[in-house]
């Protein structure tokens, strides 16, 4: 396998039992192939081709996908493992595209590179030293000009002493307090800066896609013991202040995103104690404009390019209660309404490449999942269509297990 090889997986085109929409199945190869995760910017081509990663020919690589005629290209000739900070992503290459440079930048060993996802030309960008170990997120700031990434001490535990599997050092990286960074990197120099530290377990840099010095990052851990999550950044002074403030201790606060407007965060909770409805909301960069709404349903993540509908995961396949479905949610001026059900997913959630991380097409009318419901990881496309005509998730919808 080298750059510029072109696959055509056998597509395979069906209506969803559940709700009737046409989903399409984008890959089918004996290897996992998972889109990006769900905060990091994927889409380029006014939307009709994105970036994915796929195990092909014994090896994890970056692929190109055209929708238009189904097309898959080699981008990447990555041989071995990578690492990364939260040791969940299976040591696979990632990173984010770059609509303002054209260009996807992802970490491998260490280092940053630059790709050009039409030629599959690449430059390292910079070289991390090798005692460190960094996040896997490649955004870019607005402007183009920087790359920001955590990085973080090795502490005793990032060598395991048993069986490793995703989320299995969480244990350990929490309460240990590494010193962890937030840096910068200048594309064009690759110069690299600390904008801010802390012994923290840090983790999870977004940056605003229209303001350049913005970005958020989050103290991470078990979600009820951090005291509070989702933290913003300046880079240009380093100021830092919290989003979503927790100070009142009812919820516990993640799965933060960027609206496309590039100032309002998308985030979800749940109660601290487990007792009572969990919560949605969005709130602008300065904690202005703050929406939060009761959320009486549960998905593991929540994505959406504004306020107007989102899209959750539901829960992972024979869990309980059981809701292996992709949902959506619309706003009707007061609340989110819902959930109908868009389609069932069946996955596993076992390991980053079969978390289904659904995200809307740049123009909302589809969503693209990823699932393991026919063994390996695989990427699939379903039509949004009337919200209106989509049944809702009631306690009849049972999914079909076996």
């Amino acid at each position: 396998m080298r750059k510029g090889d072109i696959y055509h997986d056998d597509t395979f085109t069906y209506h969803d039992p559940y709700s009737g929409r046409q989903v399409i199945r984008l890959t089918d190869y004996t290897g996992h192939s998972n889109h990006l995760y769900f905060t990091d910017p994927c889409w380029f081509n006014e939307g009709r081709s994105f970036v994915f990663t796929s195990d092909r020919d014994g090896h994890s690589n970056l692929f190109r996908y055209d929708l238009d005629d189904y097309k898959i290209t080699q981008l990447t000739e990555l041989q071995g493992r990578s690492i990364e900070n939260e040791r969940v992503f299976d040591h696979r290459p990632a990173g984010a595209y770059s609509a303002v440079n054209h260009r996807h930048y992802y970490w491998w060993q260490n280092g940053l590179y630059e790709l050009d996802v039409d030629t599959c030309e690449e430059r390292l960008v910079y070289q991390a030293p090798s005692d460190k170990v960094l996040g896997i997120h490649g955004i870019t700031s607005a402007d183009g000009r920087y790359v920001c990434n955590m990085v973080r001490d090795r502490v005793d535990g990032d060598t395991p002493a048993t069986i490793d599997y995703p989320y299995s050092h969480f244990p350990h990286l929490y309460p240990s307090k590494p010193l962890t960074q937030v840096i910068r990197v200048e594309i064009s120099t690759g110069e690299m800066q600390v904008v801010h530290e802390d012994h923290r377990f840090m983790t999870h840099v977004n940056l605003s896609p229209t303001m350049p010095d913005i970005l958020t990052f989050c103290h991470e851990g078990p979600w009820h013991q951090v005291e509070q999550r989702i933290w913003g950044l300046n880079i240009q002074t380093g100021a830092t202040w919290k989003i979503r403030p927790q100070d009142d201790d009812n919820f516990a606060i993640g799965h933060e995103y960027w609206f496309d407007d590039g100032e309002h965060i998308g985030y979800h909770g749940r109660p601290r104690d487990g007792k009572g409805d969990h919560v949605f909301g969005y709130v602008r960069w300065d904690n202005s404009e703050k929406v939060e709404v009761r959320f009486p349903f549960h998905s593991f993540h929540f994505a959406s390019n504004g306020h107007q509908m989102i899209v959750g995961d539901g829960t992972r396949v024979f869990s309980h209660p059981d809701e292996p479905f992709i949902q959506l949610f619309k706003w009707d001026g007061e609340r989110y309404i819902g959930p109908r059900v868009l389609t069932m997913h069946r996955s596993t959630f076992n390991g980053q490449h079969a978390h289904c991380h659904p995200r809307f097409t740049p123009d909302d009318k589809q969503v693209l999942y990823t699932s393991d419901l026919t063994g390996y990881s695989n990427m699939y496309l379903v039509e949004v269509g009337d919200f209106e005509d989509l049944p809702l998730l009631t306690a009849d919808i049972k999914p079909q297990l076996t």
